[in-house]
């Protein structure tokens, strides 16, 4: 069972059909490309599947508790927090986490044979293990130096150039692994070593992904198939 299905979805502005009764699913562990044109309808069709656009017809269905998130364009932080808050932000939930995990295995420990403090500690660890979240500050260390973010880390976020600030929201993003991410254009404002960085990234990690590149070596290193939208209409191959 895919995990996002869009069913003959279609989208206009105005008088100006965007996408006609698209049809897209998104499968675990899939990386999908979409390609076209500038103005052909990427943007509307990842904004359709994040949830943040509606579309005019159709359906969007997502299974119960997966969740979307998608790479903004203008990244908006929190004014008093630093890069490294900011990104550490993203990851509260997995931080917080760890802590139950370290408090339910003391409790477990002194009450082995407790079924509910059992079950507790396998629901964490099976979380903390999809998304590899056992050694959270050395992540966020090495995506700061990868990411040539360290030397601004305790700087005001919304002090750094719009393309910092891009890869502060992508760190927290690849840090904090959603079910489905979207990027758009991912590879902007990266030069290739950030860009090798990000590719191991969504591979090592195994992302379900979908995004919209320009970047044909981008494309053909990540993606597992490619959906083109030409003429409002989606169409779908391998690769």
């Amino acid at each position: 069972m895919a995990w996002l299905d869009l069913l003959e979805v279609s989208k206009q502005y105005e008088t100006k059909p965007i996408l006609e009764k698209v049809d897209l699913f998104i499968n675990q562990g899939e990386r999908i490309a979409i390609i076209g044109k500038n103005g052909g309808g990427k943007s509307t069709l990842m904004k359709i599947v994040n949830g943040t656009l509606e579309q005019d017809s159709g359906r969007r269905i997502l299974q119960n508790g997966i969740s979307v998130e998608m790479l903004a364009q203008v990244p908006k932080f929190n004014p008093k927090q630093s890069v490294r808050e900011a990104i550490e932000n993203e990851l509260a939930h997995l931080f917080n986490a760890q802590k139950e995990h370290a408090l339910v295995s003391a409790s477990l420990a002194k009450d082995f044979e407790n079924s509910e403090l059992q079950s507790r500690h396998d629901a964490l660890v099976a979380f903390l293990d999809l998304h590899n979240a056992w050694n959270l500050d050395d992540k966020i260390e090495r995506v700061l130096q990868e990411f040539a973010l360290k030397e601004f880390e305790n700087s005001p976020v919304v002090m750094l150039s719009g393309g910092e600030q891009r890869r502060v929201a992508l760190a927290g993003l690849i840090l904090k692994k959603p079910d489905i991410l979207l990027l758009d254009e991912p590879t902007n404002h990266l030069d290739v070593y950030m860009v090798a960085f990000l590719e191991e990234m969504l591979l090592k990690e195994n992302f379900t992904l979908l995004f919209v590149s320009h970047d044909r070596y981008f494309i053909d290193k990540i993606a597992t198939r490619s959906v083109e939208i030409e003429d409002c209409k989606l169409r779908s191959f391998n690769g």
